[in-house]
């Protein structure tokens, strides 16, 4: 009677409803999906909580979770790809209706290649549980995803570097090499440099952590070793704003002496002094994008045909490139 599936009196209803009101009784959406197939609920797994990147991603997958009736559980992996392959076993076991998932499954091993040819497979008692990644696609076409060209974003931000603001020795704080994403952005930089004429061996790259801290450490490396930069070009804003401020604490002028431009124009990004230029993803629009794509795989099936959604990003320019630019403030979201 409680889910409606079969007719009853009035009287029946208003005695039962009574019960359930005094003893404070509530569906648990777990065993209910037991009976009606789905529970209602999606998983959303995260490399790190601490990435302030994903809190406008959630933002923006709450808010249609919200219109569509789902609950979402929610947690990280801390870039670790067995922790990641737990996880996704333990919602699967629980039984939840979809998974949304930043992966860390870049790797070539034969562990990683079969986990991934096991997340277009995923099932609870034959219904299957569908799986959208964010950022980039997994090599698995019932897999969907939402995802920028990370390539040609830090392409841009480097040519912009070089054609509109005139450096010459442009330093890559990179994400880690082994990281999908920290691939392509090199790969972005890289083909900026050599397209401008400068030697392969003119590009340098520092290896960071996504982190404040690695983006501050490794530009006070730099400028103790005094090594040759006009500009830097950071793969995330965090980086990004610790490099801004060793250059503060080492009396560099920005943009004067030393350029800097990031990637995923954070909140932070309109609020540092000076304000940071950075390429703007669209954060809140890949987490909508993201719980639209699952909704319609739970409701319609994965299909053979391949959903990925790539988005589009822009290149927002502030003080830390041009000082007499005007600070945009119109990403701003805090």
């Amino acid at each position: 009677m409680l889910n409606h599936t079969k007719p009853v009196s009035q009287e029946l209803c208003r005695r039962v409803n009574d019960v359930v009101k005094e003893l404070g009784y509530s569906t648990n959406a777990a065993a209910r999906g037991l009976r009606v197939t789905q529970t209602k609920r999606i998983a959303i797994i995260l490399t790190t909580l601490s990435r302030v990147f994903f809190t406008s991603v959630l933002e923006g997958i709450h808010k249609e979770a919200t219109k569509l009736g789902y609950s979402l559980l929610i947690t990280e992996t801390h870039d670790n790809i067995q922790e990641e392959i737990k996880l996704v076993d333990m919602f699967v076991s629980q039984w939840v209706d979809g998974i949304i998932l930043a992966s860390s499954a870049y790797g070539k091993d034969k562990t990683t290649k079969a986990y991934i040819e096991r997340l277009g497979k995923l099932k609870k008692k034959d219904i299957p549980i569908p799986v959208v990644t964010l950022e980039f696609p997994l090599n698995n076409a019932r897999v969907g995803a939402v995802a920028i060209d990370h390539e040609q974003a830090a392409y841009e931000a480097v040519h912009y570097l070089i054609q509109e603001v005139g450096r010459k020795n442009i330093v890559h704080i990179s994400h880690p090499t082994w990281h999908y994403i920290g691939q392509k952005r090199i790969e972005g930089y890289q083909r900026a440099m050599l397209e401008a004429g400068f030697p392969e061996d003119h590009c340098r790259i520092l290896e960071g952590d996504y982190s404040t801290y690695s983006g501050h450490f490794l530009t006070q490396q730099m400028l103790k070793e005094k090594i040759p930069c006009d500009a830097i070009f950071c793969a995330n804003d965090q980086m990004a704003v610790g490099a801004l401020k060793a250059c503060e604490e080492a009396g560099i002028r920005i943009p004067e002496e030393i350029a800097i431009v990031g990637v995923d124009d954070i909140f932070a990004a309109s609020i540092v002094s000076p304000p940071l230029t950075s390429i703007h993803v669209p954060k809140k629009k890949m987490g909508s994008s993201a719980m639209l794509l699952l909704h319609d795989m739970i409701e319609h099936g994965c299909g053979t045909k391949r959903k990925v959604i790539t988005l589009g990003f822009e290149l927002v320019e502030r003080k830390t490139s041009r000082e007499d630019t005007e600070n945009c403030l119109k990403y701003l979201e805090w």
